[in-house]
């Protein structure tokens, strides 16, 4: 008991530590890229904290099973430099009964991530992109650039100059075509003093507001055109943000996703399966650095460390692989699974050497005293 609290205390410890400066380093990242949409006016910087929060969850369920697999290479390692495993070792406590001892710890960093993968980390990334597409119809009004011509929806719009508080463009002149249903092409020019931008916030729309202007309304091959003066005129225009990234698999909360996947949709297989593996990482992952934290005390504990990263990076970087592959009917399914199994037969492998090792050289000696 005092040997698995131990354990458990540093494993987690570790765990802790590890993952906190893997995600600060990667999250740094992050925010210069998000830094530099607020430069442009692409997300405001009153809701950066939001987007880093929301994108958090798809971070750590990667991590959090990194983090563990190095806390395993770093105590342990450390266990083999002071000596402490070979005192374990010499007190009958073999290779599988620490596993046991640290299995609870394994267990509750496993159900972590499992709850990243399949609730918190959908939820996140179903919240992200919503704000980014309500940032998109909101902003791409504010990213006009006075005089330059620039499509807006189907519409072409040239501004003159912007005003000094930046919320009013001066001078400015949309111009539209559509094709009539006998054939005949509508040219319709609008020209106003200033225009802004009007969001409703109850339904989500974005309108462009012309103030003191005209509307004419053209026919090609005819000289006759209509005319009308306006104080205030009203424009509802579908900017850039596309809807249906929403509708995204990574974004369906677990339930959905299941059904869509039995229904056959193959991005639904493959992010189904993608949520599945996140968590079985974790444990594959502590098995395979058990064997690989073993090390002699001259060597010191960091000897095998960036090996056994490169092992783990090539485990993760082929479920990626298989995923993309079975999104687009590549490989079936069991290939996924298959790569578990096979870093699974790799670890007992590992962990199965030392005795087996043994047995042999025992058998050798026995062999050869056997014939003498």
């Amino acid at each position: 008991m005092i040997i698995r609290r131990y354990l458990a205390s540093q494993l987690l410890t570790t765990t802790v530590a590890v993952t906190a400066l893997l995600t600060f380093i990667l999250m740094g990242g992050r925010v210069i890229k998000y830094f530099g949409m607020a430069a442009q006016g692409k997300l405001d910087v009153e809701l950066l904290s939001a987007v880093l929060l929301y994108r958090l969850p798809g971070f750590l369920e990667l991590i959090i099973p990194l983090g563990l697999f190095i806390a395993m290479l770093l105590t342990f390692g450390r266990l083999y430099i002071d000596n402490e495993m070979a005192v374990m070792t010499s007190s009958g406590i073999s290779r599988w009964q620490i596993v046991g001892l640290v299995f609870p710890s394994i267990l509750f960093v496993t159900l972590l991530v499992a709850a990243f993968s399949f609730y918190l980390t959908p939820h996140g990334n179903l919240a992200s992109e919503l704000l980014f597409n309500q940032q998109a119809n909101r902003n791409t009004f504010d990213m006009i650039k006075p005089g330059q011509f620039q499509r807006i929806d189907n519409n072409m719009l040239y501004a003159r100059a912007l005003s000094e508080d930046k919320t009013r463009l001066l001078d400015v002149t949309l111009y539209d075509e559509k094709v009539r249903a006998d054939g005949g092409v509508q040219h319709t020019l609008l020209q106003a003093q200033s225009a802004s931008r009007s969001f409703d916030e109850a339904t989500g729309l974005t309108y462009i507001e012309l103030s003191s202007g005209d509307r004419y309304e053209l026919t090609a091959g005819k000289v006759r055109y209509n005319q009308l003066h306006f104080q205030t005129y009203r424009m509802r225009l579908q900017l850039n943000a596309d809807e249906k990234e929403v509708s995204r698999s990574r974004t369906l909360n677990s339930t959905t996703l299941y059904q869509r996947m039995r229904e056959g949709d193959l991005l639904a297989l493959g992010e189904w399966l993608w949520r599945c593996s996140m968590p079985l990482i974790a444990p594959i992952a502590a098995l395979l650095a058990l064997p690989l934290a073993k090390v002699n005390p001259r060597q010191g504990r960091y000897l095998k460390l960036l090996p056994a990263i490169l092992l783990y990076i090539s485990f993760v970087v082929l479920i990626g692989a298989a995923k993309n592959s079975i999104e687009k009917g590549k490989l079936i399914p069991l290939a996924l699974w298959g790569i578990h199994f096979g870093y699974l037969l790799l670890a007992l492998l590992l962990l199965l050497w030392d005795d087996a090792k043994l047995h042999y050289q025992t058998w050798q000696q026995s062999r050869s005293g056997a014939t003498k």
